[in-house]
């Protein structure tokens, strides 16, 4: 039987967009909601599709946020995954690597947030046998490659990458934990779940390697459609992506 998961990244949690805010509260205050919402709607999705993970890649909220109401929101979503059976997989990024609620947070033993040196995790969906490797960022900057840190996929199953990574550099973002596209895909694993750049992009070839994008607009400087990305395996290994526009609100540039 073929599985399913959902993999997304910098979701951003109540972003403070101070910006934004000193031109327009009121906006200010439905965006930074907005990401409440649009996780909402990520734990909806993976229910709905009766998926095996949910993997989220990095920056789930921002480093400055101390608000243990965020907390407890998180813990709540992820508390809704438990109950369905669907475990959670997460990597701590450049904006939540120091974030107060990172030491401070319970959350259900079904969520699992790998530690900053390499860990690799063996579970088995439907029948297939699933190895996740992941690290997290120790601090707020990476600016050495972490992939050397990653060990060689399991044989026999379907190998799943976490990392938080700018990749060959991105207008607009800082060169974190860099590596190219062609070192992702001589490492063999099946599939990598990147996270950083807040625009999606899919590189298919002998791995499948995907940079969701950001889930929930924050701003103009992230205008356009935005979404998650459903992951289905089938049973000759072959990996189907599925966009799924899940934000409450979008930015766009009107005439």
């Amino acid at each position: 039987m073929a599985f399913k998961f959902v993999h997304t990244a910098d979701i951003h949690l109540d972003s403070p967009l101070k910006s934004l805010a000193l031109r327009d509260a009121g906006l200010a205050d439905l965006v930074s909601n907005a990401s409440r919402t649009t996780l909402s709607r990520i734990v909806d999705l993976c229910i709905t599709e009766d998926v095996q993970a949910l993997i989220i890649a990095g920056d789930l909220y921002d480093g400055s946020q101390t608000s243990m109401k965020t907390a407890r929101f998180l813990a709540r979503e992820m508390e809704r995954l438990a109950e369905a059976g669907i475990p959670a997989y997460l990597i701590r990024g450049n904006h939540d690597a120091l974030s107060k609620i990172t030491t401070e947070l319970t959350l259900p033993d079904s969520v699992t947030v790998f530690p900053a040196t390499c860990e690799t995790i063996e579970t088995t969906w439907n029948g297939h046998a699933i190895a996740l490797q992941g690290i997290s960022f120790r601090d707020s900057h990476a600016p050495d490659s972490l992939l050397p840190q990653f060990g060689p996929p399991l044989p026999g199953a379907f190998n799943i990458g976490l990392m938080h990574t700018s990749l060959g550099g991105a207008p607009n973002h800082d060169p974190y934990a860099p590596c190219t596209l062609a070192d992702l895909q001589q490492t063999g694993f099946d599939y990598w779940a990147l996270g950083h750049i807040h625009q999606r992009a899919a590189y298919p070839g002998s791995s499948t390697i995907v940079m969701p994008g950001i889930p929930q607009g924050r701003d103009i400087g992230e205008a356009g459609s935005k979404s998650v990305t459903l992951v289905t395996v089938d049973d000759t290994g072959d990996v189907h992506l599925d966009e799924r526009y899940l934000a409450v609100t979008q930015f766009e540039h009107v005439s």
